[in-house]
């Protein structure tokens, strides 16, 4: 069975502005790795008409919100108490030692223009392909660019695997159901998950033992030996 014949069971999460973080300002001559020293991130804000701020907020609380919104939630802020925005987190870099994020950008939005932006896909269920066929299930997307309304966006979009039955079953970015407000903007045949067929694993060699690799060694030696102490054919 191929994707032809189905259409991708498929959950979403609207996008509303659910998340929200107080932020403050901060001085262009601040240093970012003094913010950090104090518990704060470093953060940037931009968008379409926008003037551009360098705001900071609290590295704990907003780690919180980043795990959970990701790049796809709309995420409320006020700054310095009273200037309220939406945004979407954007491009967070993470400490490569620690893992710590260290830096985020915000897009702010304008909830009246359609915007573009990358949706997780979320993998629900399991495949009957690989206990029935024993085929192994090979993911090769995990989220999907999209365009839409910032009030339609989706938080995440549910791929379910329970309908991957036999070898070379796969889910492709035309079967996935979105409502008519949100537009996929990768290729339709792109395959987003395929079941293959299990690789026969290699029969590992046996071990050997210290005394067979110096045994083999020797025998190496010796024969070499007894080629080059051998007459030459003239």
């Amino acid at each position: 069975m191929t994707s032809r014949g189905f259409l991708v069971s498929l959950g979403f999460v609207m996008g509303t502005a659910e998340y929200s973080i107080n932020l403050e300002t901060r001085d262009k001559a601040a240093k970012a790795d003094s913010l950090r020293r104090q518990g704060k991130l470093p953060l940037a804000l931009y968008g379409r008409g926008v003037e551009p701020l360098l705001l900071s907020g609290d590295v704990q609380i907003i780690s919180k919100i980043l795990k959970k919104a990701g790049e796809s939630s709309l995420v409320n802020i006020k700054i310095d108490g009273k200037d309220e925005r939406i945004v979407l987190f954007k491009e967070p870099q993470y400490n490569p030692v620690n893992g710590e994020v260290f830096h985020i950008d915000l897009y702010q939005v304008n909830l009246k223009e359609k915007i573009r932006a990358e949706v997780p896909l979320s993998f629900i269920g399991e495949a009957p392909a690989v206990e029935a066929v024993d085929g192994v299930v090979v993911t090769n997307r995990d989220k999907i660019e999209v365009e839409c309304l910032p009030s339609d966006l989706p938080h995440a979009i549910e791929v379910d695997l329970s309908i991957l039955a036999n070898i070379d079953d796969e889910i492709k970015i035309k079967d996935l159901k979105l409502p008519a407000s949100v537009e996929v903007l990768d290729e339709a045949e792109e395959s987003i998950v395929i079941v293959t067929q299990k690789r026969e694993e290699e029969p590992e060699a046996a071990p050997v033992s210290e005394e067979d690799a110096v045994a083999g060694v020797e025998v190496t030696s010796e024969k070499g030996e007894e080629e080059s102490s051998a007459p030459s054919a003239e």
